[in-house]
């Protein structure tokens, strides 16, 4: 008789909690800091040319950011289940909107999001040890597998090696920020040509193109969502790791912001790309930008490992459900780790990160990135609903000022998507069919297994 392979149910792939208080907030924190702090200044100067405006619009994406966390933190605390986001749309408008997510997040979002951050990381890293422009590619390979492989031999691993790296980029941040306020600085080299005059734009629409670099800085405080099912005490460490943890990070890119101001002019921050290692350098001369090229590394590192340990989770939870392939679903009998998924990812990864530069990649992230954030924000009305039509019990958590938090953000997300589409062509748009392309995968797939 041939034998028959048991399909695991979906409590056998719910994995172990293990996360910590500290550990769920360095996941919140350590994928939102990554490498936007150190590059997006430059192209909010660049539209916006007075620093209280500046900081403005650092604050107005804060508050954004502020508004989705605290309405998440309510889902999270409902639904504290492996998948985060892919969960909350399963629950709230049912499994296809669901499978769009979490088929673009397998295909496009976390990959494209790991390699462009990767890109980044290589290039800062071959710059601190000397490599040359053509090893950035293997670095980049080498990280993500090297991150994967820590991910596979457990999650304790993979959430201790986040908090580290986030403890130290946080350090290293507040240490650039003192030496910027504290020590003697140099003026621009002698003979530079000054800044050339960028075009005026009208106060609101310079606002709105602002904000695209500055959420992109902004980005990741949804991850430690997808870990929720792995969390110790959830509707206590959820709560406090998604809220406190993007409030920690808005004060520590206010900070920063006003520590290259306090260097460098606005012209000035509008024109150097890399604004954080010529702020560095005027203050501590040429091995200060090498330390600043160092403190980068050690930033996007940590950035590249936090979106490893949490992508596989929403791929996990689909195959579990029964819509992905099954063996996507398997856990590491001792490690309990989704070491299959984590596999797929870090192929999709290495692949997108030999496929272009950092622009040529993140364009294809934001615009789906927050069409499904948005759409995750609006569970709550449905979820506020059933609860007062007594088909589901009141959570423990309550969102503040909610249903306000929720249509800021619901609003803003259009505008976000429209401005992101205008501006980053079709890989933004490509990105939005690709997500779309879920919809008849899911009817496909649904009509087969039927």
């Amino acid at each position: 008789m041939a034998q028959t392979t048991a399909v695991p149910s979906r409590h056998e792939v719910e994995l172990k909690r293990q996360i910590g208080l500290y550990a769920a907030t360095a996941i919140t924190v350590g994928n939102i800091i990554g490498s936007g702090i150190f590059r997006s200044p430059h192209s909010v100067a660049q539209e916006i040319h007075t620093v209280p405006l500046v900081l403005l619009t650092w604050v107005i994406g804060g508050i954004l950011s502020i508004c989705g966390s605290l309405v998440l933190a309510e889902l999270a605390v409902t639904h504290p289940k492996t998948g985060g986001l892919y969960v909350f749309l399963r629950e709230g408008f049912g499994r296809a909107p669901a499978f769009a997510f979490g088929w673009s997040n397998l295909w496009v979002i976390k990959p494209t999001v790991i390699a462009a951050i990767t890109s980044v990381f290589a290039l800062y890293f071959c710059d601190a040890v000397g490599l040359p422009p053509g090893a950035r590619l293997p670095v980049g390979v080498a990280a993500v597998l090297l991150l994967t492989f820590i991910n596979v031999v457990g999650v304790k691993e993979g959430a201790r090696t986040q908090s580290l790296f986030t403890t130290a980029k946080l350090i290293g941040i507040l240490g650039l920020c003192a030496a910027a306020f504290a020590l003697p600085h140099a003026g621009a080299p002698a003979g530079q040509a000054a800044p050339a005059a960028h075009a005026a734009k009208p106060l609101l629409l310079a606002l709105v193109v602002a904000m695209i670099p500055v959420l992109f800085a902004y980005d990741g405080w949804t991850d430690s969502t997808y870990v929720a099912g792995e969390v110790v005490e959830p509707r206590r460490t959820l709560p406090f790791a998604i809220v406190w943890g993007t409030v920690l990070v808005i004060a520590v890119y206010v900070l920063t912001n006003l520590a290259y101001f306090h260097v460098l002019t606005p012209d000035e921050v509008g024109t150097y790309e890399a604004v954080g290692s010529e702020a560095i350098r005027r203050v501590l001369g040429e091995w200060g930008s090498r330390a600043l090229a160092v403190l980068v590394a050690v930033s996007t590192f940590g950035t590249i490992n936090g979106a490893i340990l949490t992508g596989p989770r929403v791929t996990l939870a689909m195959a579990a459900d029964g819509l992905l392939w099954r063996p996507f679903a398997h856990v590491h009998e001792t490690r309990r780790t989704p070491d299959r998924a984590l596999w797929a990812q870090a192929l999709l990864s290495c692949a997108w990160l030999a496929s272009g530069t950092f622009d040529e990649i993140s364009g294809w992230f934001v615009t789906t990135s927050w069409l499904f954030y948005g759409l995750t924000i609006a569970a709550l009305f449905v979820q506020r609903r059933r609860e007062r039509a007594g088909a589901m019990p009141a959570p423990g958590y309550r969102s503040p000022l909610f249903p306000l938090t929720a249509w800021i953000f619901v609003l803003a997300t259009v505008g976000i998507i429209a401005s992101d589409l205008s501006s980053s062509g079709w890989k933004a748009a490509a990105g939005v069919i690709i997500a779309a392309l879920g919809f008849p995968v899911y009817w496909l797939w649904k009509g087969r297994r039927a």
